[in-house]
């Protein structure tokens, strides 16, 4: 049963999913019939059909209560998926763009490092409560979790995806700086995991030099895309900038957008924002920031009122999960930060981004069912 609180979450859901929608067939109609010769309502069908999978997903993790997800069954079980993800999709995996991130099943495409984060976000949130006791007294047992994300975080390099891995990283960082650790051991952790770093960074270069290709280092176009030196590997940066400034405040109308015409390779995708700007201006922009920043905000008051540790550590990791992600998105369109060729949560096209996020959005759901439940127990149990 869902409260009036959930059915705010819901509503935002449905509207943020319809946003989407018309987004995705706005900014990909051209491209749809010029690059890919299919409809030019391909990939808007495609997400409403992600969209309606997402909210089934929704429904069914709404119902279900968080107390089974809290397990060291569940939490050996989610980490084994997570590492068997991510050597698949390094053996089997498609690449596109010069990453290998994709795993074909059928007439499907699977993207594993989506799946990946939630599957770390419940490592993370088990841990943390399961073995808190030993976290902040023992060194080994804290170093485990630290070392079985580093190398997640590794494999994700290999694919190479470095935008996925700072967001697995920063997850980790959140939940483990909400943990109730003492400030002392948060600092020990901190170091040691900066030297790790550092240290895997020289063991990198020393070893397969090729990681620091040219191509890698021309993300860092951005910080003077108008250069000669720079033009090839800022064409899709300065465009996105042609798109951004057209747009002005109020667009230049829905389906308007001449930049999606060839000129932004990943119009629908990475560069969604890009077209929202020149065609809805700042204001569509700001619409667009505005559903994200509620879920965000959902799931920090979550977090806040849950009486569930575990629950507030979940509920910390995907709040960060969607935080970070949009700030890489949005901030390497706009040329603050290098591209990281992350999708713009709940609105780029992606299935396996939209149905995970929709998990997330259903765990949101139960545990704030849970905390109303709670109070309720509380005031009947104080009436008594």
């Amino acid at each position: 049963m869902l409260t009036k609180q959930n059915h705010l979450i819901l509503l935002a859901y449905i509207a943020t999913g319809i946003w989407s929608c018309l987004m995705v067939y706005s900014a990909s109609y051209a491209a749809a019939s010029n690059r890919y010769a299919v409809s030019s309502q391909h990939f808007a069908i495609r997400q409403a059909i992600f969209y309606a999978i997402g909210l089934g997903c929704l429904f069914f993790f709404a119902k279900l209560k968080t107390v089974p997800f809290c397990s060291k069954k569940t939490m050996k079980l989610a980490g084994g998926i997570a590492v068997l993800l991510l050597i698949l999709v390094l053996l089997t995996g498609t690449a596109t763009n010069n990453a290998q991130r994709w795993i074909q099943l059928g007439g499907a495409t699977l993207q594993p490092t989506e799946l990946v984060k939630i599957l770390l976000i419940i490592v993370t949130g088990n841990f943390s409560v399961h073995y808190f006791k030993n976290m902040a007294q023992s060194n080994r047992v804290t170093y485990l979790l630290i070392g079985f994300i580093l190398f997640c975080a590794g494999l994700i390099i290999l694919q190479p995806d470095l935008g996925t891995s700072f967001i697995v990283l920063s997850i980790f960082a959140a939940q483990l700086l909400t943990s109730g650790l003492s400030a002392r051991r948060l600092s020990q952790i901190a170091i040691t995991g900066i030297l790790f770093a550092t240290l895997s960074l020289g063991i990198t270069y020393l070893l397969h030099p090729k990681f620091f290709s040219q191509a890698r280092l021309g993300r860092f176009a951005f910080l003077d895309p108008f250069s000669e030196a720079n033009l090839d590997a800022s064409y899709q940066l300065r465009n996105g900038y042609y798109a951004i400034a057209d747009g002005g405040i109020f667009g230049k109308g829905f389906g308007q957008s001449v930049q999606k015409l060839g000129f932004l390779p990943e119009s629908h995708t990475d560069f969604i924002s890009a077209v929202i700007s020149e065609e809805l201006g700042i204001i569509g922009i700001l619409v667009t920031l505005t559903l994200i920043l509620f879920f965000i905000w959902k799931a920090l008051h979550i977090a806040l009122r849950s009486h569930s540790a575990f629950d507030t550590s979940i509920c910390i990791g995907f709040a960060t999960w969607i935080a970070v992600q949009a700030i890489l998105n949005l901030g390497g369109v706009s040329g603050m930060i290098p591209l990281t060729g992350v999708p713009l949560p709940f609105i780029s096209f992606g299935g396996t981004s939209i149905i995970t996020l929709s998990c997330g959005v259903g765990f949101l759901i139960s545990a704030e069912r849970q905390i109303t439940l709670t109070e309720r127990r509380n005031i009947h149990a104080n009436q008594q």
